[in-house]
């Protein structure tokens, strides 16, 4: 999202609620507010025990901290409380410096712990997520009246940016209603409901032209959600997911990639489609999605490396970024030129086993060829890459796919965002950059993939 439009959004609704009273805690939130403009309120926790809560009960993320000398036990019992009295609202806790949350575990609660909250940036991502990342825009042409509508659809509002019901889940769209929603700005669902809004796209639309790039891109929105639902138990130290949870949102992406496969094997091309597929202020810190899809289909295209592999190590590939500083996470999201320092490299090199190590932690079933890829995705041809400088001979082809693609998203949002330029066009400029240096990739790969790049 551009700096104009951010300044544009005005938002009435409460998304952050602050409850606690320490200094450190509040100004390291204060911090993520002003990055992202995010509304927030902050109270002392006595008051909200008056009952008055009023439109604090709409906050969609509660910040708690456990204070210096509160016991685990009595923090959780604050949190118990806070879940009690705000039955809508997620809450981010910030633990003590030697503890973890594990007594009150519950969904609807983010236990990060102090490292976690002060040093990285997982708690800008679950802020943005969890305040910008809830809903997904679809287009009024992939409903049709007097149909059945299996999930809500939104519409959002100008002035507040909430977001209003105009169509309930099952129930039939009116053709009075569809013509009033046909000249609404944009509609909305539920990022949960994108597993639904697909299944509606196949029951109503073939497997040719505009048909399968509706297909292409519910499907892309499908993904998205689950690779999101997966962080949920893998990037957080103290993760109120279960092992059986990650382990099951894995298997779904798994099935909903031979769907992926079988769209990406027709003759259209879809490389816009993916990339137009979303766009809100949380994409930037979430780029995983795009990069496996990316590769995945320069793997179906090319027949290069299997498309299965590709696609899950490139969601996976990233989750170690958010175990480091938060200033080298953020210099590679949201730096304009998308770019680590080189007093931030020594650091940045180690994420390609923090994700791999996060995956066995939180026993993601991944198998052997996944665990050679995630640790090759930086890698390169002239045996200079990291974190092993793995010979050229042994290097995984899914591992060259993802950094390719990698190069591609980098592009995406530079070169095209700086200059309009076609993505087409951008793509090959990327190929020939690279085959005049041959440095990452070899002119063997080079060779294989061009024409999956068109």
């Amino acid at each position: 999202m551009t700096e104009e439009r951010k300044n544009s959004l005005f938002r009435q609704k409460l998304e952050l609620l602050i409850l606690t009273h320490s200094e450190d805690v509040l100004t390291r939130a204060k911090a993520a507010i002003s990055t992202h403009f995010i509304t927030f309120r902050s109270v002392n926790y006595e008051e909200i025990q008056k009952g008055q809560l009023g439109d604090l009960l709409k906050a969609q993320l509660i910040l708690l901290a456990q204070e210096g000398a509160e016991s685990l036990s009595a923090f959780e019992s604050r949190v118990n409380e806070v879940l009690r009295l705000f039955p809508r609202s997620r809450v981010v806790t910030v633990m003590g410096p030697k503890e973890n949350l594990e007594g009150a575990q519950n969904p609807r609660v983010s236990p990060l712990s102090s490292f976690e909250f002060f040093s990285t940036l997982k708690f800008e991502y679950i802020c943005l997520y969890r305040c910008r990342s809830q809903y997904y825009q679809i287009q009024s042409s992939d409903l049709f009246s007097m149909t059945t509508i299996t999930f809500p659809t939104f519409i959002r509002l100008p002035l507040n940016q909430r977001y209003l019901a105009v169509v309930h889940s099952n129930t039939v769209l009116s053709d009075e209603r569809y013509q009033r929603m046909a000249g609404a700005e944009g509609l909305f669902i539920k990022a949960k409901d994108s597993d639904k809004y697909f299944q509606y796209i196949c029951n109503y639309f073939d497997m040719s032209g505009t048909g399968l790039k509706k297909r292409a891109r519910g499907l892309f929105l499908n993904l998205y959600y689950y690779s999101c639902y997966l962080n949920e138990g893998l990037l957080f130290d103290f993760s109120s997911k279960s092992d059986t949870h990650c382990a099951g949102v894995y298997v779904k992406i798994q099935n909903l990639a031979e769907e992926i496969f079988q769209v990406m094997r027709s003759e259209e091309s879809l490389w816009d489609v993916f990339r137009e597929a979303l766009n809100d202020d949380f994409s930037m810190f979430w780029r995983a999605p795009w990069i496996a899809i990316y590769a995945t289909l320069i793997a179906v295209k090319s027949g290069q490396g299997d498309p299965m592999t590709t696609l899950l190590s490139g969601l996976l590939m990233d989750v170690g970024l958010y175990d480091l500083e938060e200033d080298v996470t953020r210099q590679y999201f949201l730096s304009k030129e998308k770019k680590i320092e080189d007093k931030m490299q020594k650091s940045f090199e180690k994420h390609p086993l923090l994700s791999l190590n996060r995956c066995l932690i939180k026993k993601v079933p991944i198998d052997e060829k996944v665990k050679s890829v995630l640790v090759c995705t930086h890698e390169r041809a002239d045996e200079k890459g990291f974190p092993n400088q793995v010979p050229a001979a042994h290097l995984p082809v899914e591992a060259q796919l993802l950094m390719f693609a990698e190069k591609i998203d980098k592009e995406v949002l530079t070169t095209m965002k700086e200059t309009g330029v076609g993505f087409r066009f951008l793509k090959e400029k990327l190929w020939e950059a690279e085959k005049a240096s041959l440095q990452s990739f070899s002119p063997e790969f080079l060779n294989a993939i061009a024409e999956a790049l068109i």
